[in-house]
């Protein structure tokens, strides 16, 4: 890992324009926050133990666009994410036979950046299998995908365009998430990960997940909501993504089976990384209004689902 006295910008000059033009960032503002927000860190007399490297400094900060005091807030709410769900945050690992059994599919793929450096996540929702997956396995999926993703410097600058296609999603899957825990998962991806959302494209909803989309889209803010847009084709979709981007089942050139094979490769490389995250720790007890009881998620919600909700729609 990079210490911070020891970093250096080495990004092209797209990168370097948007991380001054979007994020107030140049090389003074950048060593200046960083510094600053490593001493707060190691001064904090309630975070027991957390990473003060380069990258994730920086991942913080360009999150909060070098707000130092936000960027510090940003991490709490990291920290006490990680106690507080463990079963999402903790042991990360690639070999786990239940992420191993996603991983046989990869169901979120990063498949390129577009002209502005943005990445470009496309979920595909049919490839979770909810007869062997659970909403747990899932969602520590996502935060392992997360985290790797989040480590290069230009996921953290131009932000990410999400691709979520629904194309032949079941009633089964969506009947495996509880309301608690969409309103965690959202919480999460919007206040806690380090995760620039720019735009998100929804594609195929069928009718019977319109009611589970409006809650989640209650908990977002104005401002991210107007990011949001909703397909019911993938070619009404595809017309807002450069052709250059589009996999080879959309009719385009990219060949996302060998994308997922090196982002599996790349997590075997990232193992040891992936879980020594479990090392960092806080004072869960100072920090008990974080994250609040209303929106941890309950081992009960996670077993149960919400299969008796979805049970009263009428789905067509």
């Amino acid at each position: 890992m990079i210490d911070v006295d020891q970093y250096k910008f080495e990004l092209t000059d797209q990168f370097r324009t948007l991380a001054k033009e979007e994020l107030r960032e140049d090389e003074n503002v950048r060593q200046q926050a960083m510094a600053q927000l490593k001493e707060w860190i190691e001064k904090n007399p309630y975070i027991k133990n957390c990473r003060t490297d380069a990258t994730f400094l920086l991942k913080f900060l360009r999150f909060r666009k070098f707000a130092v005091h936000q960027a510090g807030e940003a991490i709490e709410r990291y920290l006490v994410a990680r106690k507080k769900i463990p079963q999402w945050f903790q042991k990360l690992d690639p070999r786990d036979p239940a992420m191993q059994e996603i991983l046989s599919d990869i169901p979120l793929t990063a498949i390129g950046r577009d002209e502005n450096g943005r990445t470009i996540i496309l979920i595909r929702i049919s490839r979770y299998n909810p007869e062997v997956n659970t909403s747990t396995t899932i969602l520590r999926f996502v935060m392992m995908m997360l985290e790797i993703m989040s480590e290069d410097e230009e996921f953290q600058i131009a932000g990410v365009r999400v691709w979520e296609d629904h194309t032949d999603m079941t009633l089964k899957f969506m009947g495996m998430f509880g309301l608690s825990e969409i309103s965690s998962m959202m919480e999460i991806l919007t206040k806690t990960m380090p995760l620039r959302l720019r735009e998100i494209h929804g594609i195929k909803l069928p009718k019977f997940a319109v009611t589970l989309a409006n809650f989640a889209l209650s908990l977002l803010s104005s401002k991210l909501r107007e990011r949001i847009m909703c397909h019911a084709t993938v070619l009404e979709a595809k017309q807002h993504l450069q052709e250059s981007l589009w996999p080879k089942e959309y009719g385009g050139p990219v060949d996302v089976d060998a994308l997922n094979q090196q982002m599996k490769k790349k997590l075997e490389e990232k193992r040891d990384f992936l879980l020594s995250l479990d090392d960092m720790d806080i004072d869960l007890q100072h920090y008990g209004h974080l994250l609040g009881n209303d929106s941890v998620v309950s081992n009960t919600e996670i077993e149960s689902g919400m299969v008796g909700t979805f049970r009263k729609l009428n789905v067509d």
